[in-house]
């Protein structure tokens, strides 16, 4: 199925301005703007024409209140939807949308997505913007990953010359310096059958975004280190992975250590990256999926295409007080739970390189401008044919502060079933506590193994 995108004339006019070689950083002159006619991570500052995306004011800085301390807090929970799209507005509203979802408002009886006023509630600690703005002028791409020897944190390319720039940000995007997932991932079928399959305790670290002060004990050779403990169903229950995810992770391997309960032993692990499914969500979605693309870029060529307003789920934090069973619908998540905003967005397309192999051979990312976190990724056949679509849902806490993806809806278009992964829904919860880096060690697993 062809792409048939509108890319906005802004964008086509700042894609015009960047003279500067593929995979260079960019000139102190468009670095400086930085802070001024851009956010200090490389978004517009100033609203769209009609003022329907306002301008950035510095994102939300106030303490949401939470009734229940594992879950973010509410917001926005008094609004009512200024559009709903459904089949028959839908073609009226192409322009604004992705392939999938328009595939799904023209092919999936029921669905809609309501539109809610537009609030750029993100924002990232000071450190962090101060590192993204020493990269800005000084960062490279060196086959297919960062120069390191001039990275300092932070966004790596605030102001993205091509599509290798672009998707590494979204990679290294601030996600807090730790955080612990414990959430819950549902299968349903194309019958519409619903079942909680998998359970799961996720802990993370980034070293490269640990606070002035605070020491990175791997000296700069890991994007992150993972542990991914099993709490459900009840056999694979205290199970574990422990996974270090190398800074390049194009020439050096990705280490991997399992736990298994029934050996009470540790083992290193089989390979975690590219196209391998993903054992923690039931095989949905492959190790690559994880925050809209994860590991290693180099089986694509990339396309900055430009930027776009799209219609991308937003400011979700209402949807993790709903029941599980609420959220997950028969052939879709609830549109009532839902909340769609409209926002300018970053468009990439990855397509398979000559030569190499690997399950998806097409897909186009969806980047939020303020975070450059994946919001919304498509992806086609063999064939060319759509195949699914991916939504993040973006929940923020200003506390930290940190927009953070948490629920993802994945659609398999042409099986009809779909997963909604990391749901944190009756007795999940998010946690940006500091956690200890003598845990993310394959001695460590193996000691806190209980079974």
């Amino acid at each position: 199925m062809p792409f048939n995108k509108k890319i906005t004339s802004l964008a086509l006019c700042i894609a015009s301005l960047l003279h500067v070689p593929a995979f260079a950083a960019v000139a102190e002159e468009q670095a400086a703007q930085l802070g001024k006619n851009l956010t200090p991570l490389g978004a517009e500052h100033a609203a769209n024409a009609d003022g329907s995306i306002p301008a950035w004011d510095g994102g939300l800085d106030k303490p949401l209140p939470a009734s229940d301390p594992r879950l973010p807090g509410k917001l926005f929970s008094d609004e009512k939807p200024k559009l709903s799209l459904t089949v028959a507005n839908a073609a009226q509203y192409a322009g604004k949308l992705s392939e999938g979802s328009l595939y799904m408002l023209k092919n999936y009886p029921g669905y809609r997505m309501d539109v809610y006023p537009t609030h750029r509630t993100a924002r990232a600690p000071q450190y962090i913007y101060d590192r993204t703005r020493q990269n800005a002028t000084g960062m490279e791409v060196l086959d297919y990953i960062l120069d390191f020897s001039k990275f300092h944190g932070g966004t790596p390319f605030p102001i993205p010359q091509n599509g290798q720039q672009a998707i590494l940000n979204n990679q290294w995007n601030w996600r807090g310096a730790d955080n612990t997932l414990d959430a819950y991932t549902w299968f349903v079928s194309s019958s519409g059958k619903r079942a909680m399959t998998a359970g799961n305790t996720l802990q993370n670290s980034f070293p490269w975004a640990y606070a002035p002060g605070r020491k990175d004990p791997w000296d700069g050779k890991l994007l992150g280190a993972v542990i991914i403990t099993s709490t459900a169903p009840a056999y694979s229950a205290g199970e574990k992975l422990l996974i270090h995810g190398p800074a390049d992770n194009v020439h050096q391997a990705t280490n991997a250590w399992s736990y298994l309960t029934g050996q009470r032993r540790l083992r290193k692990a089989p390979n975690v990256q590219y196209d391998v499914p993903n054992n923690f969500t039931s095989g949905v979605i492959n190790f690559d999926d994880a925050n809209g693309f994860n590991g290693a870029i180099d089986r694509y060529d990339w396309k900055l295409v430009g930027k776009q307003e799209l219609y991308v789920p937003y400011n979700n934090n209402d949807l993790a007080y709903a029941k599980s069973e609420d959220v997950v619908g028969e052939k879709f998540a609830n549109p009532d739970l839902l909340r769609w905003e409209l926002h300018r967005v970053w468009v990439v397309d990855a397509t398979l390189r000559s030569g190499a192999r690997h399950v998806v051979p097409k897909r186009r990312f969806y980047l939020d401008e303020d975070t450059w976190q994946v919001l919304v990724t498509d992806q086609w056949d063999a064939k060319g044919q759509l195949w699914k679509t991916h939504n993040l849902t973006m929940f923020v806490y200003p506390q930290i502060p940190v927009a953070y993806n948490a629920s993802t809806f994945v659609y398999n278009l042409q099986a009809r079933d779909y997963a909604a992964l990391n749901l944190i829904n009756d007795k999940g919860a998010v946690k940006f506590d500091e956690l200890p880096n003598s845990m993310f060690t394959p001695q460590s697993l193996e000691r806190s193994g209980v079974r």
